[in-house]
């Protein structure tokens, strides 16, 4: 294990480096007097090397969660503890969004370095193994009630079903307002909620038993109309962590309500799929929620589908993406004789028609996915030269970063 170490605070580091050392498990230290960004964050990857990353708070909170969420996100080796963490609601909130493992109390003790480590050690253990051959989460999140990111994520994922190398699955997390077993004429009397209820103990056994099928895509579909029902965020964890291990691409439809659960789901996603309406109250709504997702470090894995349009909606997509600060990934023209066939008979949009054609270009990058699991980088892992120079890591007395 490789102890990072990012913090301005020459004392707080020097407090820090002196308890890891004391620490079990803890090879060497890295110290990084800078927040790296992405691309340098990720590069610790590279080096097949588990860490633990201790991220200070105090200097700049709104980049150190951004910095976590990367971690979370990117780094299936690097576990985060935070310090200097305020204490309000809503930055215990923030950490805990973030993907942070632990946090560590002011003042600390030897002790409490001691069981960050071990926590993270733990969390490490049982992630890694898989991560390299888990499946991608793509998230259809609507704008406002309405948007039709439902219809969307089902007919996508039906689309993709028809070409994927593998068997896709779609989840519906939307417990109140679902529609997938309507739209799909799913006769199954199981749904999500048997599948949450059970996210503890799930093996292959009982899955089989929860799931549906349509053609080649596995469906865990809407739950029924109980408002009453109330899940823990972890729950909705355990059954993504579940079916990230079993399919190559996971499409899950949000309610858009920015619970924790769907905040999490994203943050574990490829791809966003952000699906709004032309119309002027959609596009306010759309670059608010936009504006939410950047405050979560998730806008850049945002796609932006423009749903419903027809010859009156009277802006154009420059002016559009203007107004939003995105670029629309594609648009998708209203038709609804196509989606009531479909309802009908409970399969796909017929794939020649003007609908079905755009959806064939969101399904297109679901099997994307699912075309190159499982494969290796054509690039080779980078050398360990390059994290040094990214970082300009201090060779302080007694401080061999790279003594692995």
């Amino acid at each position: 294990m490789i102890a990072a170490i990012i913090s301005k605070d020459a004392l707080l580091r020097a407090r820090l480096e002196s308890a890891l050392e004391a620490t079990i498990g803890v090879n060497s230290v890295l110290i990084i007097t800078e927040y790296p960004n992405a691309s340098q964050i990720q590069s610790l990857e590279d080096t097949h090397e588990n860490y633990v990353a201790f991220i200070d708070f105090h200097d700049n909170p709104e980049r150190a969660v951004m910095l976590a969420g990367e971690i979370s996100r990117s780094c299936p080796s690097v576990g985060a503890v935070a310090l200097n963490v305020g204490s309000s609601q809503a930055d215990l909130i923030a950490v805990v969004r973030a993907g942070i493992h632990d946090v560590l109390p002011q003042p600390f003790s030897n002790r409490d370095v001691e069981s960050a480590v071990l926590n993270v050690t733990r969390k490490l253990a049982g992630t890694s193994g898989y991560a390299a051959s888990e499946g991608t989460v793509y998230a259809f999140l609507p704008a406002k009630p309405g948007s039709g990111a439902s219809s969307l994520a089902v007919y996508s994922a039906l689309a993709c079903s028809r070409s994927a190398p593998r068997r896709p699955l779609l989840l519906d997390f939307d417990l109140r307002l679902g529609i997938t077993s309507f739209v799909l004429k799913l006769d199954s009397s199981n749904s999500i909620v048997n599948a949450l209820e059970n996210a503890s103990r799930m093996d292959q056994t009982l899955w089989e038993q929860l799931i549906s099928k349509r053609g080649n895509l596995d469906i865990l579909g809407s739950a029924p109309g109980d408002f009453g029902i109330k899940v823990p965020p972890e729950n909705f964890q355990a059954i993504l962590k579940w079916a990230r291990r079993q399919y190559s691409v996971v499409v899950v439809d949000l309610p858009g309500n920015m619970e924790d659960f769907e905040i999490a789901t994203m943050q574990q996603a490829g791809t966003v799929f952000l699906v709004c309406s032309p119309d002027l109250v959609g596009l306010h709504m759309t670059r608010q929620t936009i504006q939410r997702l950047h405050s979560l470090a998730i806008v850049e894995r945002v796609s932006v589908v423009l749903n419903r349009i027809d010859k009156r909606t009277g802006l154009s997509m420059r002016d559009i993406e203007n107004i939003l600060g995105v670029p629309i990934l594609v648009t998708v023209p209203t038709d609804e004789r196509s989606i009531r066939e479909a309802v009908q008979d409970g399969t796909g949009v017929n794939p020649k028609c003007d609908l079905g054609k755009q959806i064939e270009v969101i399904a297109k990058k679901l099997v994307g996915s699912a075309g190159n699991a499982g494969q290796g980088s054509a690039t080779p892992p980078s050398a360990k030269k390059r994290f040094v120079e990214f970082f300009s890591v201090p060779q302080d007395k007694g401080v061999d970063p790279w003594r692995l």
